[in-house]
This record gives C-alpha cells, sequence and structure tokens, in this order.
C-alpha cells in the first residue's frame, strides 16, 4: 500500500518531467506517422493518460489488493478519456465512437464469433480512432467536402494509430484492424494492398459500423442522414466499400 502512495506522489510531483522525457522518446522512436503529431497534440494525449494512470493508482491504493491489475482494462479505460476528447474536439462527432462501438458489437454478436473475438473487436472499435489525434481530426471540421489529397491525409490516421499501438505487447494483434478499418473492400482507395476477404474481418466490421455512424452524424458541409437513406447508402456500397456478406446485418443495427 505504501509502495502505491509512494509511486502516485513520484508521479504528481514529477508529472512535467515525465511527460517532457515521454514526448522526446516517442519522438525518437523514428516512427514517420508518429511524427506528423505536433507536440502539443502528443503532449496532451500523454498527460491526459497520465492523470488517468494517477487516478487509477489513487483509487486502487484505498481498497485491498485483489492479484495483479488488469493492465488491458487500465489501458482501455485511459484511451476512452483520449477519445471522448478527440472526438468532442467537434461538435459533429461528439459520442462517435461510442457508438461506433455498440454498432460493431451488434454486428460481430450476430456473426456467432466467440467472446474473445467480439470482445477483441470491441477493443478495437473503441481504440480504432486513436490516430485522430493528429492533424486528421482538424480536417473533419472544414466547411466543405474534402478533396482527395485532404482526403488521402484524414486517412493517415490509420497509420499512426496503428503505429501507436504497435509497441503495446497485449494489443498488437490488433494492429491490422486498425490499419485496415478505412480500407474498401474492392481495394479501391488503396491498390495493391489488402482487399476482400484478406482484410481482418474486425476491419470490415468497423468499415461498416462507422460509415453507418459517420452518415447518421450531421457535419458541416451536410446534414445528417436518416436511418433510411443511410442504409440505401450501406447497400449501394456492397462489394465495393462494404462486406456484401455484412451489409444486410447494417439493417438490423439499433
Amino acid at each position: 500500500m505504501s509502495q502505491s502512495r509512494d509511486l502516485i506522489r513520484h508521479l504528481e510531483n514529477n508529472s512535467l518531467q515525465l511527460l517532457e522525457s515521454a514526448t522526446a522518446e516517442v519522438r525518437a522512436s523514428g516512427l514517420p506517422s508518429l511524427q506528423a503529431i505536433s507536440d502539443d497534440d502528443l503532449k496532451v494525449a500523454l498527460y491526459t493518460a497520465l492523470l488517468k494512470i494517477i487516478d487509477t493508482l489513487r483509487e486502487s491504493a484505498s481498497v485491498p489488493a485483489e492479484g495483479n491489475p488488469d493492465v488491458r482494462a487500465l489501458f482501455l479505460d485511459q484511451n476512452k478519456s483520449m477519445m471522448e476528447i478527440i472526438d468532442g474536439q467537434s461538435a459533429y462527432t461528439t459520442g462517435h465512437t461510442a457508438a461506433v462501438v455498440r454498432h460493431a458489437v451488434q454486428i460481430a454478436s450476430r456473426l456467432g464469433l466467440s467472446d474473445a473475438e467480439i470482445d477483441d473487436i470491441e477493443y478495437a472499435a473503441w481504440i480504432h480512432n486513436i490516430g485522430l489525434i493528429n492533424q486528421s481530426q482538424k480536417l473533419a471540421m472544414l466547411p466543405r467536402a474534402l478533396s482527395q489529397d485532404e482526403l488521402k491525409q484524414a486517412r493517415n490516421h490509420t497509420v499512426v494509430g496503428a503505429d501507436m499501438v504497435r509497441p503495446i505487447e497485449f494489443l498488437a494483434h490488433l494492429v491490422p484492424i486498425i490499419r485496415y478499418h478505412h480500407h474498401r473492400f474492392d481495394g479501391g482507395n488503396a491498390p495493391g494492398e489488402l482487399r476482400g476477404e484478406r482484410l481482418p474481418l474486425g476491419a470490415r466490421i468497423i468499415a461498416l459500423a462507422d460509415a453507418y455512424q459517420a452518415m447518421l452524424e450531421p457535419r458541416a458541409y451536410r446534414p445528417a442522414f436518416n436511418r433510411d437513406q443511410a442504409l440505401l447508402e450501406i447497400d449501394k456500397g456492397a462489394g465495393e466499400q462494404f462486406d456484401p456478406k455484412l451489409v444486410p446485418l447494417a439493417h438490423e443495427l439499433s
């Protein structure tokens, strides 16, 4: 118990130094996609995670220990808070991630997947947009449709997110889902890369859930679609943007 309190005190007293050190280490990692993130955005993300760790340690220090902490659950809890911040940067995307998670879990459940597979897809859905910590989130706020170059830049968040998650051992198996969740089923937006059923099933599910939810939300350049309009667009994209085997399940989403 005293060790936990000492650790909390150390983190609180040295948070700024730790933040500077962590930022420098991320920069030194050399991953090209992470270099695109501004220092301010990176520090906000790291500091949010640090504060959440301190809060969690403080809570655990006040109750009897019951085995090892669930690191996977702790990381997810931290990143839920981060995603709320990312989603909240725009009135158009507030609550977006939580809604995508609900849709993805509904689809995965109807496919008869195992509990472990559904848990992985749920986890990946929570963090699929973690790469939006970079400049691509600002593009989503433009009061018009994006140009092809801007669209490519915005979709770079899949690469950033994959690079952020890859070094975390217990999440490494989710990297392909995060990396490919914006890939079209027909490969039209990424020639030469994975397409069709070679794309991870989790990526195909999140692609459908993400697009469906995005259409239900207003944007600066268009009003929100109603459910029938969104489903019509989903149907049009069967076999092209979306896995045709998954499209009928969109009609069962609540």
